[in-house]
């Protein structure tokens, strides 16, 4: 009965915050609680795939290290407009990056723009090499994450192949002289660091440098393998920087630190589009060996209470630890409920 209350309050605050998509997060996560698959309001947050290109060749990644066995291509701007305008009104949260570098898009900024245009919140994760810093200050996109893999190009082409340090280093402090042209933007720049064994021994360097820059948030990002091979070559000594389990990796099995059991609140809440609008439950699907269907052709809210997502919620929670997307994920909780507009500084 506790329980109960509890999950009352907090829905109640939800309503009393008013941002948009609280009462789909209210019934679908009372839903998921209650074990069951639908039928489900629309999903308050969406990870949206502009391109599944890349100009580098990260070595864990499925598109880096080429085993992306879905075609390659760029999301179609009409389409994309299409289903801003399908959805804005119950849309809390747009993740505009999935398996390719988000701004190679010729028209990523403009679609940013109108989809925050509708109110939505947007935040993207860039390598950084192709940052415009005028076109990102016009999308007023929430939150770009610029993420590095070293503090020179010795360090950082390790893990970011093809890609150039000092351009985004260039880059980075031309879209904070942009950003600081413009006071009122909602823009904040964000940086992140992905710890590995090549580069564990700059980290210190790394935040004495971010916290000299003017960006808003600097995090050591712990990294994430598909192997134990790749865990071997990458995973840094310092295992605070660990998701994994220290033991099964010495026997030879990855497997995360903990792992949900037959609970997952984050697909009763969330949808992976990718570029050419097929569906996944999440972004553990990189390959969309699960498709739930096309939300270009079918509309979001009929895939997201389709049979096959219904199926796949149903396999979540009878027998999530034999489900392969399942296997190295940590487990997500609820999707953070965002404001559109950040509050302006004052005169």
């Amino acid at each position: 009965m506790l329980k109960v209350v509890a999950s009352a309050k907090k829905f109640v605050l939800l309503a009393k915050e008013s941002q948009r998509g609280w009462q789909s997060v209210a019934w679908n996560t009372s839903l998921a609680k209650m074990k069951r698959v639908g039928p489900l309001l629309p999903p308050v947050h969406v990870t949206i795939e502009p391109t599944n290109i890349c100009n580098v060749q990260c070595p864990v990644c499925e598109t880096g290290k080429g085993e992306m066995t879905r075609p390659r291509g760029m999301m179609d701007v009409a389409a994309f407009r299409r289903f801003v305008d399908g959805n804005w009104k119950t849309l809390n949260t747009l993740f505009f990056y999935y398996m390719g570098e988000p701004l190679l898009h010729k028209s990523a900024y403009e679609m940013i723009r109108y989809a925050r245009d509708k109110g939505i919140y947007v935040e993207t994760c860039t390598n950084g090499d192709h940052m415009d810093a005028q076109g990102i200050i016009h999308s007023d996109i929430n939150v770009i994450n610029v993420q590095i893999g070293g503090l020179d190009n010795a360090t950082h082409a390790v893990y970011r192949v093809g890609s150039n340090f000092e351009k985004i280093k260039n880059n980075l402090e031309l879209l904070l002289e942009e950003r600081r042209r413009h006071p009122a933007s909602n823009v904040k720049i964000t940086l992140g660091f992905i710890v590995m064994k090549h580069n564990e021994h700059q980290v210190e360097s790394f935040q004495r440098w971010a916290a000299d820059l003017d960006v808003d948030a600097a995090q050591v990002i712990a990294p994430c393998v598909r192997t134990v091979q790749e865990g071997e070559a990458f995973l840094p000594e310092n295992r605070k920087y660990w998701i994994y389990d220290e033991q099964a990796f010495r026997e030879g099995r990855l497997k995360p630190q903990s792992s949900p059991d037959n609970t997952c609140p984050w697909i009763w809440n969330s949808v992976v589009v990718n570029w050419n609008g097929d569906a996944v439950a999440c972004c553990r699907d990189p390959l969309g060996g699960n498709i739930l269907g096309n939300v270009f052709e079918e509309g979001l809210a009929r895939i997201f209470n389709s049979s096959k997502a219904r199926a796949f919620r149903s396999a979540v929670l009878t027998r999530q630890g034999s489900l392969p997307i399942c296997r190295l994920c940590p487990g997500e909780g609820i999707p953070a409920l965002q404001a559109a507009f950040f509050p302006k500084p004052e005169a």
